[in-house]
């Protein structure tokens, strides 16, 4: 699935490194679905392919936005 869901009517999503050992991420999310990803052991000591596997990982998975997060949207609409 492409990055962007425009075809869902949905922004785009972004991959957000939330953790780091040393200058390695080893923890991120989609910030649409919340959804986690974590580095793989044997890329913990090479940075490029640990953001790389993540990036990875992202781009594969079907984002499926949290319903709690629409419910609220929707109560902002209201």
């Amino acid at each position: 699935m492409p990055c962007s869901l425009q075809s869902w009517g949905m922004a785009d999503r972004n991959l957000k490194i939330v953790r780091f050992i040393g200058a390695t991420p080893s923890a991120a999310y989609c910030d649409v679905c919340r959804l986690m990803f974590r580095t793989r052991q044997e890329f913990l000591l090479d940075s490029d392919k640990a953001k790389s596997q993540l990036q990875a990982d992202f781009d594969k998975h079907e984002c499926t936005p949290d319903p709690g997060a629409v419910n609220d949207a929707l109560q902002h609409i209201r």
